[in-house]
Order: C-alpha cells, then sequence, then structure tokens
C-alpha cells in the first residue's frame, strides 16, 4: 500500500546507525519516501536518461549530509503521490514494472479498479495529505536551506543547488493538487498569480546558482546545470542575436509573435510601457530559441521568467490584456515539457484562465461598437477603432481583438472549446 502520509509524531524514528542516513533520524515514512524518490521519481523527472542519472543517484548522495536536501527530496516525492493519488491512470502505467520493497511492503496501492465506488473522496483526501505532507517538508527544507545560502561554500554549494533545483521543480508540481484533479477547496487561487510566484522562485533559484563558484560546472551536477545558451556575440549586438532566433525558431512560431508587434504599437499610448512590452516579447522570442537549442532541459523550462525585466511583472499582476497575451504565448512553450509528472495542467489553465478573462473584455467592446453604430456616433466609433485594430477594424466582423490575439496559442495547446 502507499506510504501512509501520517505525522511526524505517529511514525517510529529511525537512528541514523539503522539507516545509514547522516541526519539526526529519519521515520519509517520518511524512509519509504526516500526509496520511493530514488526508484520512481527520480528516472522520470527528466527525458534524458544522463539528467535522470543525476536527480537518481546524485542528488540523494548529496542529501546524505545535507539535511534541506533530504528534506526536498521528501517534499518531490510527496508531491509525485499527491499527483498519483489524483491520476489513478497514471499511476496505472507507473505500475507496469514490479515495485520496489521497504521491509517487504509495496509502496505503490493496489489497482484502483479494486477499490469500493466511494474511492474518489477517499482518494482526493490521500492526495491532499500527500500536498500537506510535502509542504511540511518544503518548510523543514527552508529551516537551514536559507542560513546556508548566507554561508555558500565548497563543500555545500553542490548541494544548495541541487536543493534549488527541487525546489524550482516542487514549485510546478505544487500546482497539480489544484489543477488536474476535483478539488475539496471552493475557491483555487489564480494560474496567474501561481506562475507570478514561480517565476520570482526561478529568479533566485537562479540567482543561487550563478552565485556559486564556477567549479560547480565540473561537479557531479554539470548535466544538470551546463546546457548551450542563445547568446549575443563578443559586440553584445541585439542584431545577432534576433539573427540567431530568427535561424532556430520554426517560422510558424516567429509568425505568431511577430503579430504581437503591432498589438503592442497601437494599443499601447505610453511609450515606456510599449518598451516594457517588446522587451518581453523579444524575450520571449529568445526563450523560444533556448529551448529550439536545447528541448526539453528542464533548467531552461521558465527561461523567459528569469530573462524578463522584473518591471513586466506588475503588468500581469495588474491583468493588462497585452502581458496576459504575452504571457498566453508563453504557455505554448511550457506545454513542450507537459510529458512530466511535475507539470500537470498549469500551462493549460493559464491559458483557458487568461481567455476566459479577457473574452469578457471583447464582449464589452462589441457591445460599445453595436451602440455607437446604431446611435450614428462616428467620432467614437473611429476612436475605438484606433485603439482595437487588427480583427476588430470591421464591425461588423464579430471578431475582437483579444480573441484573435489568442488564436494560436490556442489552436497550438488544442483548446477549441474557447
Amino acid at each position: 500500500m502507499y506510504p501512509s502520509p501520517a505525522s511526524l509524531l505517529e511514525v517510529k524514528r529511525l537512528s541514523s546507525a539503522e539507516t545509514g542516513i547522516t541526519l539526526l533520524g529519519i521515520s519509517y515514512l520518511e524512509l519509504r519516501l526516500l526509496d520511493h524518490y530514488c526508484n520512481f521519481v527520480a528516472p522520470i523527472i527528466s527525458a534524458h536518461d544522463h539528467l535522470n542519472r543525476v536527480w537518481q543517484y546524485e542528488i540523494p548522495h548529496q542529501a546524505k549530509t545535507h539535511s534541506f536536501l533530504m528534506h526536498n527530496i521528501l517534499s518531490t516525492s510527496a508531491y509525485h503521490l499527491c499527483g498519483a493519488c489524483a491520476r489513478p491512470s497514471q499511476l496505472q502505467q507507473e505500475r507496469s514494472q514490479d515495485v520496489s520493497r521497504v521491509n517487504g511492503e509495496s509502496i505503490l496501492v493496489p489497482p484502483f479498479h479494486r477499490v469500493s465506488p466511494g474511492h474518489t473522496e477517499w482518494q482526493i483526501r490521500q492526495s491532499n495529505r500527500y500536498e500537506c505532507y510535502a509542504l511540511e517538508q518544503q518548510r523543514l527544507a527552508f529551516q537551514t536551506y536559507i542560513p546556508s545560502l548566507c554561508a555558500l561554500t565548497s563543500h555545500n554549494q553542490e548541494a544548495l543547488c541541487a536543493a534549488s533545483a527541487l525546489l524550482s521543480l516542487n514549485a510546478v508540481a505544487s500546482t497539480q493538487n489544484r489543477y488536474c484533479r476535483p478539488a475539496l477547496q471552493s475557491q483555487p487561487s489564480s494560474p496567474i498569480d501561481d506562475w507570478l510566484e514561480i517565476s520570482v522562485l526561478f529568479r533566485g533559484v537562479n540567482a543561487v546558482i550563478q552565485n556559486a563558484g564556477t567549479s560547480i560546472l565540473d561537479g557531479a551536477l554539470q548535466p544538470l546545470l551546463r546546457h548551450r545558451r542563445v547568446e549575443a556575440s563578443s559586440d553584445g549586438t541585439e542584431g545577432d542575436v534576433e539573427s540567431q532566433v530568427r535561424r532556430l525558431v520554426s517560422p510558424h512560431v516567429l509568425s505568431a509573435l511577430d503579430a504581437l508587434v503591432p498589438a503592442i504599437d497601437h494599443c499601447t499610448s505610453s511609450e515606456a510601457d510599449k518598451e516594457i512590452l517588446h522587451a518581453a516579447l523579444g524575450l520571449l522570442k529568445t526563450s523560444f530559441a533556448i529551448v529550439a537549442v536545447e528541448p526539453e532541459h528542464e533548467s531552461i523550462m521558465m527561461a523567459w521568467s528569469i530573462l524578463l525585466d522584473v518591471q513586466f511583472f506588475p503588468f500581469v499582476k495588474r491583468r493588462e490584456p497585452l502581458a496576459l497575451i504575452l504571457l498566453a504565448h508563453w504557455t505554448v512553450l511550457f506545454g513542450t515539457f507537459r510529458g512530466r509528472w511535475w507539470v500537470g495542467g498549469l500551462n493549460i489553465t493559464i491559458l483557458r484562465h487568461i481567455a476566459e478573462f479577457l473574452t469578457p473584455l471583447d464582449e464589452k467592446y462589441e457591445e460599445v461598437m453595436d451602440e455607437c453604430v446604431q446611435e450614428g456616433d462616428c467620432a467614437l466609433v473611429y476612436g475605438l477603432l484606433e485603439r482595437y485594430p487588427d480583427g476588430a477594424s470591421n464591425p461588423t466582423a464579430g471578431n475582437a481583438k483579444w480573441r484573435d490575439l489568442l488564436e494560436w496559442p490556442l489552436r497550438e495547446s488544442g483548446i477549441y472549446d474557447l
């Protein structure tokens, strides 16, 4: 059966002599979660075998002497089980091979089709319990992770970078409990706000890696941290980056992104805001190029968030339409990682949320346009058309601007019901 998510007070703690792990002690549940991570979670984090070996062997090895990393591993394992409880079909696929055993017991539960019809409610409760346990492990990890960041040394830099990588993964995995199953919560948080929080975390994690010594790129985590980037030439010219982007990114992607340029120009009154939005669009193109160079590399899944100027994030927080349109196009890029268990449905949920948020704006615009046409208020009509170019330029066309700009990401993501 599953390793039951009991509280730490309800499980017997094993000494380090019994486990061979040099922490203050590790519970039976924690030992089983560690086994689950090593045998079932780590091998499917990445699409690349050489990276999975780092997740499976090198990172647990580092965790033997760094408690913050061990807590992050246990949190990742709990998040995986949280999602497995919510998606029995996924769990059945993972049962294709015999599970490893801890003290003679299977890690995973018996097949779901053998349980009673009332299983769904139990399933949701179990998923919530694993989520709570994962959050508790992250809390414990931060207790020593943050002080260690202030005392970065050659001894702990690899463990800190590994913990940072797992923190990033856990931040994304934590959303699956909200967006990939029926939730007990009546009002889940906004996926856009989740993206903002995850972006802040990824930027912090990137800073940790950047501040680590260059020797870390020659160590055991080298495959995880080193990847090719799209960079400017030695003279740092913007044109050189643009030429690399156009060489690497497929024409249909570039065409969709280039279509956003006139929208930014026509619908943004402030020159400073235009500059921020155009810069964000340029970095989005660069992010597509980065993924084209090294497809499906986990460390670049949030490249856009890391590259963005900090001034862009308030636009998203205020739900500025063009910032949301850019975020909607990013979901297509993030969707290339959708085969990972930890991605869940975050990209699709963000895209749907944006479409549902912008549709009322379109409908309100169409109502105003109809009223203006009926009343013969030509001055107001032409004023609106200046703000709503592209598909909305014909008042009788019935195509509002924001929906037109969302057409490409919706189509690429396979969403046709909006």
